[in-house]
């Protein structure tokens, strides 16, 4: 995506809350940590590169050739093709010009509102080429991609700030364009992961489980963890909204792609599925009855063909196996945690939830608010605006039988 692009996205985003703009006091952003775009002399020289995109192989080879495990002790992740660095990598091996600066998308952000450039620890942590225990730049690291600094006299990436920090002001040009009161502070949030995390208020032994496209598993940790045992467990470290505790994330599967495979197969939308697998309503589309063979979900996951309501109900025990499994290499880390609380799309499901809880043994909560990164980074805004002074002290959704928008689903 062009820069210029989503700009105009989000001036039509804000736009679309017409006369509510006039009332807000502060602006927070979260954000998919490594979309981001390379700038020189302040102008964008290449576009948005989604941060999913598998492009940056021979960085990611070149990169472990050169600091070998060391490096993954450091920037508490295997070296990937996620990376922000990565992705620079590619650029500058298509030819671009070494940039002096590189922005992610809530940078971005930040940058069409104010005119100012900073960042957050958690999405510092994401660019692999940030030290997650020293919670510094590996100016060596990012040299051996882009070459020496050159005329980059405060670095390729923005000063690290922690969330609810006003990172700056809503500018009179930026007040044109969005329709927002100038002067108003604007700070970022995080990793929407960890910004979600915020917006829950979740307790310090829960596990959080954000299931959409990607399903993943994220526990706080207050002392900084084993980041050399957590490569081996499989298990990423990143540094926690605010640069005050840490956070470790583990990959269960792709489960947005398997469940958007079986509906496509079946010609049938979740939300009916979970209603066919409930037992309500009368049986929906063909499936493909008479033919035996197992259908291949994609992530590994492979269910015998038949009803659509069993193998909706075969496709969520297979993810939920994966999401136990996971569950297992972060309490290898962290320690046992007492409940599972879902966020995202697959929160909406309760058969989902009700397989996850008998395959982790512990009561799962669905989240209570439709979008926990978006309630997470208002309440950021809400610290940088003055309204509370940490996060902490802002509202906080319940998160029990009664507040979950899906209940809460006991263990065996």
């Amino acid at each position: 995506m062009d820069v210029a692009d989503l700009h105009r996205a989000l001036v039509e985003v804000v736009a679309g809350l017409g006369q509510a703009r006039d009332g807000i006091a502060g602006v927070g952003v979260a954000g998919m940590a490594e979309s981001g775009a390379p700038l020189r002399g302040g102008r964008a020289v290449a576009p948005i590169i989604a941060w999913h995109d598998g492009r940056g192989e021979e960085t990611v080879a070149s990169l472990e050739r050169r600091f070998g495990p060391a490096l993954a002790r450091s920037t508490g992740r295997r070296v990937r093709t996620v990376s922000s660095l990565a992705k620079l990598g590619w650029l500058v091996e298509q030819g671009l010009a070494p940039p002096d600066r590189w922005l992610g998308v809530p940078e971005l952000a930040l940058r069409f509102l104010t005119g100012a450039e900073a960042t957050e620890y958690s999405l510092a942590a994401r660019t692999g080429a940030y030290d997650v225990t020293d919670r510094r730049f590996l100016p060596d690291v990012v040299a051996h991609v882009v070459g020496p600094p050159g005329d980059r006299t405060d670095g390729l990436f923005p000063p690290v700030l922690a969330a609810g920090t006003v990172m700056g002001r809503v500018s009179e040009v930026a007040a044109g364009d969005f329709g927002i009161p100038s002067g108003i502070p604007v700070s970022i949030a995080g990793h929407d992961h960890l910004a979600a995390a915020l917006g829950l208020g979740a307790r310090p032994d829960d596990l959080l489980n954000s299931v959409g496209t990607a399903e993943t598993l994220v526990r706080r940790m207050d002392a900084v963890p084993d980041v050399e045992r957590a490569v081996e467990l499989d298990v990423a470290v990143s540094v926690w909204p605010g640069g005050r505790a840490w956070a470790v994330l583990a990959s269960a599967v792709r489960a947005g792609l398997v469940v958007g495979t079986l509906g496509a197969h079946l010609g049938v939308d979740p939300a009916t599925l979970d209603r066919l697998a409930a037992g309500e309503g009368a049986e929906g589309g063909a499936g493909s009855a008479g033919d035996p063979a197992p259908v291949d979900l994609g992530q590994g996951i492979v269910v015998p063909d038949g009803p659509p309501a069993g193998m909706w109900t075969a496709t969520l025990r297979a993810l939920a196996r994966r999401t136990a499994a996971a569950a297992d290499r972060v309490a290898a880390l962290s320690g046992p945690h007492h409940r599972l609380v879902v966020f995202g799309g697959g929160s909406r499901s309760p058969m989902w939830l009700r397989a996850k809880a008998e395959e982790l043994g512990v009561p799962v909560i669905a989240c209570p608010v439709a979008e926990a990164a978006a309630r997470g980074a208002a309440l950021v805004g809400g610290v940088a605006a003055g309204w509370w002074p940490d996060v902490g002290a802002g509202p906080v959704p319940a998160l029990d039988a009664d507040g979950g928008r899906a209940g809460t689903m006991g263990g065996p």
